[in-house]
């Protein structure tokens, strides 16, 4: 199709025996603005009102798209990044966390095009030329695009793509076809190149949560030119299931690179974990150009002995380890070293100095949390002892772990690192009190995971303002962290149980009024 119009493809696209989407085209664009109102799109919209918005002239607004996970943490993931990049971010324009499009002024493409490849929560960036309620609205400030303006994208030699996109709802090929013979007002006379074009248009619309009914007509349509893609494609390369060195805690490799990305970790950071386990967070960090170097207290796992978590794998293999990770990633330059301590002594020098602390501290839950020293009595002495040259291994409260944690950071974090890490909370018990607090930091974020039951986790990201002083202390609600922490844990599962209607019960009796009905429709 070398040198072929924008109509002539669409002509092509559209055979003869397509008279019916024309006129379903025609059908679509002669419906009135009355029609677009509260009552067919849902008193209780999640976007906003918005008059319809052109920004081509400025070409300094860009549509963020968004995977539909880790809702949550889109802000704050959004925040770090602009931080970390020195991206302006106008606050006002982040009204809902639950849409994912977000319209944001950038400085210019280069800009957001940093942004977007850095992030793993967003999906695509576009430059927005037409934000707007319906398609009608949209194809008349489409037709009165300035030449001025198009003649970039119609330079000789130039080529382009069309593709349309819906959030909400699955569009049909005649729904495809009907909308692409709408955009034949786009004034634009170049060639098509459906594989590698130098410009790539596209109209998306919006319908809304998927949860919700389907709309007849979208909340929202926008067109513009594609950007970039997001680093999503870093989770798919560090997946779990390839992984070779794994545990039965080893974190989401997406989950992972969130936490980098909310750390701030850029080349050349010294990145460190005190509870390393089988890597996963140093492999993320060291993903996007920090230096690693972690702790942990179990010796067996950090020398690849014991039994498998894999499927079919009865014991570990001699050369699993954290560095057997960062060789199948081809990351050995960014690896400083794995060490067998206890976060709750001080192993590191008071002098050392990291860019980034992140960190999943074992909750507890699964296996009572482990720190070296004497049994005496079922309590530990705060003396170190070795039997045959292994550690002796007591139990420790999850309160005393969190306040070491953020202890150590806030001696051997630099000005402006980051202490990001998981805390996990009852549902029913949590208030703002549960989160430490420090006078070195200030708590940047605070976004919740759900889990099973009443239970969750939330990622804790806290930087770091100020040099430690003896009289700054952590102050949080300890009574929440206590050695009871694990029971009240299983009992609030079994509760949520207990809660959970019974499928037996939701069986009709024979002789109920329900049943009689149904045999009565059914006649």
């Amino acid at each position: 199709m070398h040198g072929t119009s924008l109509g002539t493809v669409l002509r092509t696209f559209l055979t003869e025996s397509s008279s019916n989407a024309r006129r379903s085209v025609s059908s679509m664009l002669g419906r009135t603005d009355t029609e677009v109102k509260p009552s067919v799109l849902g008193e209780k919209s999640h976007r906003q009102s918005f008059n319809c918005t052109v920004t081509y002239a400025c070409r300094k607004k860009f549509l963020f798209y968004y995977a539909q996970e880790h809702v949550d943490f889109r802000f704050p993931e959004l925040r770090s990044l602009c931080g970390l990049l020195g991206i302006p971010l106008n606050e006002a324009q982040m009204t809902n966390h639950e849409c994912p499009f977000l319209l944001l002024d950038m400085p210019d493409e280069n800009a957001a095009r940093t942004l977007v490849h850095r992030s793993v929560l967003m999906k695509s960036c576009y430059e927005c030329w037409i934000h707007s309620t319906s398609l009608k609205d949209l194809l008349e400030h489409l037709s009165q695009l300035p030449a001025s303006f198009m003649s970039t994208y119609s330079a000789e030699g130039s080529s382009f793509r069309l593709r349309v996109n819906a959030y909400g709802k699955k569009l049909t090929c005649d729904d495809i076809r009907n909308r692409i013979e709408a955009l034949r007002a786009l004034p634009l006379d170049t060639r098509v190149d459906l594989n590698n074009p130098t410009h790539s248009f596209h109209y998306v619309e919006d319908y809304g949560n998927e949860n919700e009914t389907v709309r007849p007509f979208p909340e929202q349509v926008f067109f513009g030119r594609w950007i970039a893609d997001s680093s999503r494609d870093g989770a798919h390369k560090l997946r779990l299931d390839e992984r070779y060195f794994i545990g039965t805690t080893s974190m989401d490799p997406l989950l992972a690179l969130v936490m980098a990305n909310q750390a701030q970790v850029s080349n050349g950071s010294l990145v460190y974990d005190p509870f390393v386990g089988t890597g996963s967070l140093l492999v993320a960090a060291s993903y996007f150009g920090g230096y690693s170097l972690g702790a942990d207290i179990d010796r067996a796992l950090l020398h690849g002995r014991g039994k498998s978590t894999r499927a079919k794998n009865t014991w570990r293999r001699r050369d699993e380890s954290v560095l057997a990770n960062f060789t199948q990633y081809d990351m050995v330059d960014h690896y400083v070293g794995i060490v067998v301590a206890d976060a709750t002594k001080n192993v590191i020098r008071e002098d050392m100095r990291f860019d980034a602390i992140i960190s999943d501290p074992p909750y507890g839950v699964r296996e009572p949390i482990a720190r070296t020293g004497k049994v005496l009595s079922g309590e530990l002495s705060g003396d170190l002892s070795e039997v045959d040259g292994h550690m002796q291994i007591g139990r420790c409260a999850l309160n005393d772990l969190i306040t070491t944690l953020v202890s150590f950071a806030s001696k051997n974090l630099g000005i402006g690192g980051r202490l990001v890490y998981w805390l996990p909370v009852l549902q029913d018990e949590y208030n703002e009190t549960a989160v430490p607090q420090h006078d070195c930091f200030n708590v940047i974020s605070n976004s919740e995971q759900k889990l099973a039951g009443s239970t969750s986790r939330r990622l804790i990201t806290m930087e770091k303002i100020k040099e430690w002083k003896p009289e700054y202390q952590v102050t949080f609600a300890e009574n929440i962290y206590t050695n009871t922490f694990r029971e009240r844990y299983f009992t609030a599962k079994e509760k949520e149980k207990k809660r959970k209607p019974n499928p037996i019960s939701r069986r009709v009796k024979p002789n109920s009024a329900e049943c009689q009905q149904r045999c009565v429709n059914n006649k």
